[in-house]
C-alpha cells in the first residue's frame, strides 16, 4: 500500500479507537433513521420516554430516549421490519411492526395514553400514522406498514424489494428501476445499461453498494463495467433495496453531479432463506424487428438465459449470520451487417479492395456470458454492534462492435472484471452512531480484437473489415476508508460528521491503433476526398498507425470531509444544514514534465482569450491541486399542518465530481503512445489546409507507414496539452416543491434548476488568424516535431430546468395493489460538444442548443394489482415526446461561424401521435405455497414492449447543399432505443 494509504489508515483508525475527543458516523448512504415526537394526553410532550426497535430478522435492538419536548431520533438502522415500543411512565406504551427503508429520514409520531376517542385508527394504506393507544395505554397494534418519508428536503425515490422481484424489466438489472424517479432516465439498449439524471451525462452519477461506490474512474466514468455493456453492474438477487437521490441530497454523498444510487443488499437472519430463479426468452418468443424488415433482413438469433441461487440463514442465532448469491447470464444475439453503400461506392470498393461485399454481409452471432458472485458474513456480538464482512464477483466476455457498416471481423472481445471487498463495523452508543467503512474495488478493462495481426480497412458509408485496429488495458484499484459519526446528544440536532480518504491506483495502456486503420473516403458523386482530380477508391485518404507501445501507472490520493446538521428548528420546521470539502493530491496528471519540443510549440502559437502557452506547460512542480471543492447544501422542510400531510420542501446544493483518468492523461499517453497520421492524395498537394503525401502502394502495411514517418514530417503525432489548472465539473442544483397526502395516495410537485460548469473538452489551438480562424495553421506544429495541437479546456456547461410530479401508493399485501407516477416536464441545454469540441474556437462559441437527449415530457408507470387464484398483474410503462438528436446545417460552409446547430425530435408515433416513445411492459405472475408450506413458487410470463412500438434513433443530423438530410431515416432512423415484442418465461422459488 502507498504511504499516503498508510496514513489514513493509521488516522482514522485513531478516530474509530477514540483517539481523539470525538467519535466519527452513520451516514444514510446504507442506513435509516426514524424521529418523531412522544406525546400524551392533550399532546403534551412526554420527556424521558424510552424507545426501542427491535429488528425482526436478528433481534437486534435499538435504543433512544424522548428529550424535553417529547422528540426522539434512532440512528443507523439498517433497512427492513422492526418492532417499535416506546414506553413512558405508568406503563402506557405505543407499539407498532413498521419497515423503513435504505437511507430513509422517516416519521413515527406517538401518543401515550391518549383518551380513546382522538385515536384515528390506523389503516395499511396510511403509513405512519400513530397507532390508536387506549386509556390504560395497554393496546398494542400491529400493522407492518411502511414507513413514510415526508419531512425530507431531499428528492429520492426508494424502490422495495416488492417492486424488484415483481415489476417486468428485460434483464434483472435492478438499475433499470432508476426510471422509476422523475428526471432520471434508464438506456436499456443492447450495448448501454447506463442511467442518466438532468442535463448531466452518464459520467456525473454515482453507484453505492453498502456504502461502496462503484464509480468508474478511468474514462468513461459512471458505474465501474458498465461502458458498452450488456451486463449488470451488480447481482439482483443481491439487492434488497435502493434509494435515488435524484438532487439535494446531503453532504454525505459525494463524486457525484447528477443522481446517486445507493443500494444495500440482503443479509442472513434468524431463520434461513433461499431462492432460485430462472428465465428465459429466445427469437422465436421475439417480432421482428422494424429495421429488419424495412431491409429486408431475416429474424436474427437471439437467445437469452439468466438463472440463480441464494442462501442466507444463521451460523450462530442472533449473533452471527451468512448469505450467499450466485447469478449467470448467457445471451447469444445476432447482428446484421448490411452497408449502407450507394451501388457506385459498393463497386469501387469491390473494384479496388479485391473483396466481395457479401462475403461480408449477413447475421453474425455476438455471445455474451456474465457470472456474478456474492458473500456476506454479518456478526452482531451485542445490541451496540454490528460487524459486516461482503466480497463480489463479476466478470464478463461480449465479443461486439459489429454491425451495420462494420464487419464481424473487426469485433473485439470485452472483458469486464468487477471486485468488491468490505469491511464494515457499525458502532450505536446511547446517542450517537459510528460506522467504520474499509473497502477495496479492483476494476479492469480489457477488450481486445479477435484478429489482432489485421489491418483495418474503413471504406466510409460501405464497410469496415479488417481487425480491430486498438487493443486496452485499464485498471483501476481503490483502497478507501471511511469514518461516519452521528450525534443526536443535542436537543433537537441531529448533527452528522465524516471523514473520507481512498488511493486510487490506475494503470492504463491504451494502445491505439496497433495495427494501422486505412479510410477511404468517398463523395456523394462517387468521388473520393481527396483532390480533385481522384477519382476512385484506389487509395486512403488517410492512415493512421500507433507509434509507441507504454503503460501508464497512476496514483491520486482522495479526501473528503464533510459536516451535516438535521436541525428540528420546531416541530414543523426542518433544517438541513450541510457542507462538503474534497480534495485530490493529482487529479490533473500533476507530475507530468512538458517535454521541451512540445513546449517550444506552444510558445510558438498566437496567444488569444482562451489560450496562453505558460497555463499548459507542466513542470512537474507547477500543477497544483484543486482546492476550492467547497459544496455547500442547504434544505427545510415545514410540516405546515404538523400532520404530515402538507410538507413544503426545498434547497440549494453545490456538487463536485470529478475528471476521469483519461481526460487529463491524454498528453501523457500519446507522448509515450503517439499517433501517426498520414494524409494522402494522389500529388501531394495540401488537402482543406492540411499537408498530404502522394500514395504509394508500399504505405499499405505497417512497415511501410514506420518508414515513411521516419523519412518524412508525415506521421507525425498530434500534440495534446492539459491545463495545469483544470477545474473539477461542479452542478448547482436548486428546488422547491409540495408534498401532499390526498388519502391513500401521496403526490409530490416540484420544481428543479441545475447549472453544469466545468466539463472538460478538447480544442484546436492552431486555428489561422491568430487562433481565431478556421482550422489549422499547422506549419509551428509541423516544424517541431507535430501534425497538430489540441489543448484541454473546463468549458462544457450545461442547463436543466424541470418539473416533477409523482403519485404513489404503495403496495401492500392486504391492499391487494399499489400505483405509481413520474412524470418529467424538462428542458436541457448545452454549449460545445463532447469530449472534443473542435467544431467552433471554444465550447462557447456554438452557442446554448437542445441537449442531444433532451425529452420535453416523460411519463413511467407502475403497478401491481393482485387477482384471484393467486395470479398477480404488473407493469412497467414508459412514454416520452422523444429524444433530441444534433443536428448541423453546413450549407453556409464548414468554416469558423459558419456552422448553424439546432436540434430535432423524432416523429410523434405512438398513441395517436401524441408520444414518440412508447414501451409497454407487462408481467402476469401465479404465486402459490408448495404442499402448504411456506415455501412459494412463482411461475411468470413477461411480455415486453408490449405493443412492438418501434422507438427509432440513430437519425441522419448533417446536411449541407451537397448532402441533403435522408428522409427515410429521419422517420426510422438506423437504429432502435428498445427491442421489438418479445415474450419472456420465469420460474422462481423461495423459501
Amino acid at each position: 500500500m502507498s504511504r499516503n494509504f498508510r496514513l489514513a489508515l493509521a488516522g482514522a483508525t485513531m478516530l474509530a479507537s477514540g483517539g481523539i475527543a470525538f467519535v466519527p458516523a452513520a451516514a444514510q448512504t446504507s442506513t435509516a433513521s426514524i424521529r418523531g415526537q412522544v406525546s400524551g394526553n392533550g399532546g403534551t410532550p412526554v420527556v424521558g420516554a424510552t424507545v426501542a426497535a427491535v429488528s425482526t430478522a436478528t433481534n437486534q435492538t435499538y435504543r433512544a430516549v424522548s428529550d424535553p419536548s417529547g422528540r426522539y431520533i434512532l440512528n443507523g438502522l439498517r433497512p427492513g421490519e422492526y418492532r417499535i415500543t416506546i414506553t413512558g411512565q405508568g406503563a402506557a406504551t405505543f407499539e407498532r411492526l413498521i419497515v423503513v427503508a435504505i437511507g430513509q429520514s422517516a416519521s413515527l409520531d406517538a401518543t401515550l395514553a391518549a383518551p380513546a376517542a382522538a385515536a384515528a385508527p390506523g389503516t395499511p394504506d396510511a403509513p405512519g400514522a400513530a397507532a390508536p393507544a387506549s386509556g390504560d395505554g395497554a393496546e398494542i397494534v400491529v400493522t407492518g406498514t411502511r414507513l413514510s418519508e415526508t419531512r425530507t428536503s431531499e428528492i429520492a425515490t426508494n424502490i422495495t424489494q416488492e417492486q424488484i422481484r415483481t415489476l417486468p424489466q428485460t434483464d434483472r438489472n435492478f438499475l433499470s428501476f432508476a426510471a422509476l424517479a422523475p428526471g432520471v432516465r434508464y438506456n436499456d439498449s443492447e450495448t448501454d445499461k447506463s442511467f442518466t439524471s438532468g442535463a448531466s451525462t452518464a459520467s456525473q452519477v454515482n453507484v453505492f453498494i453498502d456504502g461502496v461506490s462503484l464509480k468508474n474512474k478511468i474514462r468513461e466514468g459512471g458505474v465501474a463495467g458498465q461502458q458498452n455493456s450488456r451486463g449488470n453492474p451488480f447481482g439482483q438477487l443481491a439487492v434488497q433495496e435502493f434509494r435515488v437521490l435524484t438532487q439535494n441530497y446531503k453532504a454525505e454523498y459525494e463524486q457525484a453531479g447528477a443522481a446517486i444510487i445507493t443500494a444495500v443488499t440482503k443479509s442472513g437472519t434468524n431463520e434461513f432463506h433461499g431462492e432460485a430463479f430462472g428465465q428465459y426468452t429466445d427469437r422465436s418468443l421475439s417480432s421482428t424487428s422494424f429495421l429488419d424488415k424495412r431491409d429486408g433482413n431475416a429474424k436474427p438469433a437471439f437467445e437469452r438465459k439468466q438463472y440463480g441461487v441464494s442462501l442466507g440463514g444463521p451460523i450462530i442465532k442472533d449473533k452471527l449470520f451468512f448469505f450467499l448469491t450466485y447469478e449467470g447470464n448467457d445471451q447469444n444475439r445476432a447482428f446484421n451487417v448490411n452497408s449502407t453503400g450507394s451501388a457506385a461506392a459498393v463497386a469501387q470498393f469491390e473494384q479496388f479492395s479485391g473483396r466481395r461485399l457479401a462475403d461480408f454481409e449477413g447475421a453474425y452471432v455476438s455471445p455474451f456470458r456474465g457470472d456474478f458472485y456474492f458473500g456476506k458474513l454479518t456478526m452482531t456480538p451485542d445490541d451496540r454492534q454490528v460487524f459486516d464482512f461482503s466480497f463480489s464477483r463479476r466478470t464478463e466476455t461480449d465479443i461486439q462492435g459489429f454491425g451495420g457498416n462494420v464487419s464481424y471481423e473487426n469485433a473485439e472481445n470485452k472483458r469486464n472484471k468487477v471486485d468488491t471487498y468490505l469491511l464494515k463495523w457499525t458502532y450505536s452508543g446511547d446517542n450517537f452512531v459510528n460506522e467504520v467503512n474499509l473497502n477495496y474495488l479492483n476494476y479492469s478493462f480489457r477488450p481486445t480484437s479477435i484478429n489482432p495481426d489485421l489491418a483495418t480497412f474503413d471504406y466510409e458509408s460501405v464497410l469496415v473489415f479488417g481487425g480491430k485496429d486498438s487493443t486496452r488495458r485499464e485498471v483501476q484499484q481503490g483502497y478507501t476508508i471511511r469514518d461516519d459519526f452521528t450525534y443526536t446528544g443535542i436537543d433537537n440536532h441531529a448533527i452528522k460528521f465524516g471523514l473520507r480518504a481512498e488511493v486510487t491506483d490506475i494503470e492504463f495502456n491504451n494502445n491505439a491503433y496497433v495495427q494501422p486503420r486505412y479510410t477511404y473516403r468517398i463523395d456523394q458523386a462517387g468521388t473520393p476526398d481527396n483532390t480533385a482530380d481522384d477519382t476512385s477508391f484506389a487509395f486512403p485518404a488517410e492512415a493512421r498507425l500507433g507509434l509507441g507501445n507504454g503503460r501508464i501507472y497512476g496514483s491520486n490520493t482522495q479526501y473528503g470531509v464533510y459536516l451535516q446538521d438535521d436541525w428540528d428548528v420546531t416541530g414543523r420546521l426542518q433544517l438541513n444544514l450541510g457542507v462538503r470539502w474534497d480534495y485530490e493530491t493529482n487529479g490533473n496528471n500533476n507530475q507530468y514534465i512538458t517535454s521541451e519540443a512540445a513546449a517550444a510549440t506552444l510558445r510558438a502559437l498566437p496567444q488569444t482569450y482562451y489560450f496562453n502557452a505558460e497555463d499548459y506547460i507542466s513542470t512537474g512542480k507547477n500543477r497544483d491541486p484543486f482546492e476550492r471543492a467547497i459544496a455547500p447544501r442547504v434544505g427545510f422542510s415545514w410540516d405546515v399542518n404538523d400532520n404530515q400531510s402538507t410538507v413544503i420542501f426545498g434547497g440549494f446544493g453545490r456538487y463536485y465530481d470529478r475528471n476521469n483518468f483519461n481526460n487529463t492523461v491524454d498528453e501523457q499517453s500519446r507522448t509515450i503512445n503517439p499517433v501517426g497520421v498520414f494524409r494522402f492524395s494522389s500529388d501531394g498537394a495540401p488537402r482543406s489546409g492540411l499537408p498530404t503525401i502522394k500514395w504509394d502502394a508500399s504505405y499499405l502495411t505497417r512497415e511501410g507507414l514506420l518508414a515513411l514517418a521516419a523519412s518524412s514530417t508525415q506521421g507525425l503525432p498530434e500534440l495534446y496539452a492539459v491545463k495545469n489548472d483544470t477545474r473539477p465539473p461542479v452542478n448547482d442544483q436548486a428546488s422547491f416543491g409540495v408534498r401532499q397526502k390526498i388519502g391513500i395516495f401521496q403526490a409530490s410537485v416540484t420544481g428543479s434548476y441545475q447549472r453544469g460548469r466545468h466539463g472538460y473538452t478538447n480544442i484546436y489551438a492552431t486555428r489561422q488568424n491568430n487562433g481565431l480562424g478556421n482550422c489549422c495553421d499547422t506549419a509551428v506544429a509541423v516544424a517541431n516535431g507535430y501534425s497538430n495541437v489540441i489543448i484541454g479546456l473546463d468549458g462544457l456547461d450545461t442547463r436543466y430546468k424541470a418539473v416533477y410530479f409523482t403519485l404513489d401508493k404503495n403496495y401492500s399485501k392486504s391492499s391487494g395493489w399499489g400505483f405509481n407516477i413520474a412524470y418529467t416536464l424538462s428542458e436541457s441545454e448545452q454549449n460545445g460538444g463532447d469530449l472534443f469540441s473542435l467544431d467552433a474556437v471554444t465550447p462557447d462559441a456554438y452557442g446554448w442548443r437542445r441537449r442531444s437527449g433532451d425529452e420535453r415530457h416523460r411519463l413511467v408507470l407502475s403497478g401491481i394489482v393482485d387477482l384471484p387464484y393467486n395470479f398477480q398483474l404488473s407493469t412497467l410503462t414508459t412514454l416520452g415526446s422523444g429524444q433530441a438528436y444534433q443536428v448541423t446545417d453546413a450549407r453556409n460552409g464548414s468554416d469558423t461561424g459558419q456552422l448553424v446547430y439546432t436540434a430535432a425530435y423524432p416523429e410523434k408515433n405512438c398513441i395517436g401521435g401524441v408520444f414518440a416513445f412508447c414501451e409497454v411492459n407487462v408481467t402476469l405472475a401465479n404465486k402459490f405455497n408448495l404442499f402448504g408450506s411456506k415455501d412459494q413458487v412463482e411461475l411468470a410470463v413477461d411480455v415486453l414492449n408490449a405493443f412492438n412500438t418501434k422507438n427509432p434513433s440513430g437519425f441522419d443530423g448533417f446536411f449541407s447543399n451537397t448532402d441533403p438530410l435522408d428522409a427515410a431515416n429521419a422517420r426510422t432512423g438506423s437504429s432502435a432505443l428498445t427491442l421489438p415484442r418479445r415474450i419472456q418465461f420465469r420460474m422462481g422459488y423461495r423459501f
